[in-house]
């Protein structure tokens, strides 16, 4: 599978998800945006020696990073049981996504020294409808480009 096919799926699925995160935290009143978190677990690691703001580019970067691996994910999985990128695998891969998102920011937040305050369960919660919405958007792309220039 083409490099720039799961870069678009990752830019594509990140954005919407991330679009997602900020209007659920919007209608909630609550700071649910992924970027702005990594920010503020940067910011206050005692580890690293840098003053990094709720807006820096840095929380994007890692946020994207991490799009494009779940993008490379999820056409690994394609690619490896030739099944057909469709809206119902979309809604599954993302939930598994969702999951593994969960893992990874539950033990990122207890394992650092000095967590931010976040509503946890709601945060959690969205993660696995914003992954959804990941799976939704990145398979879009594979469809988009299996449809014009052959999967």
């Amino acid at each position: 599978m083409e490099l720039s096919k799961i870069l678009l799926a990752g830019l594509v699925g990140t954005s919407l998800m991330t679009a997602f995160s900020y209007m659920v935290g919007r209608l909630c009143d609550s700071d649910l945006g992924e970027p702005k978190l990594l920010n503020k677990l940067l910011d206050r690691s005692k580890r690293l020696d840098v003053e990094v703001g709720a807006d820096s580019i840095w929380g994007w970067v890692f946020h994207y990073l991490t799009g494009f691996l779940f993008a490379g994910a999820m056409a690994l999985y394609f690619c490896l049981t030739e099944n057909d990128p469709t809206w119902w695998l979309a809604i599954v891969l993302g939930c598994v996504l969702g999951l593994f998102g969960v893992l990874c920011w539950i033990t990122i937040l207890r394992l650092h020294t000095s967590p931010p305050e976040i509503d946890l369960e709601l945060f959690l919660l969205q993660l696995v409808g914003a992954h959804i919405i990941f799976g939704l958007g990145a398979t879009l792309v594979f469809r988009f480009w299996a449809s014009y220039y052959g999967l």
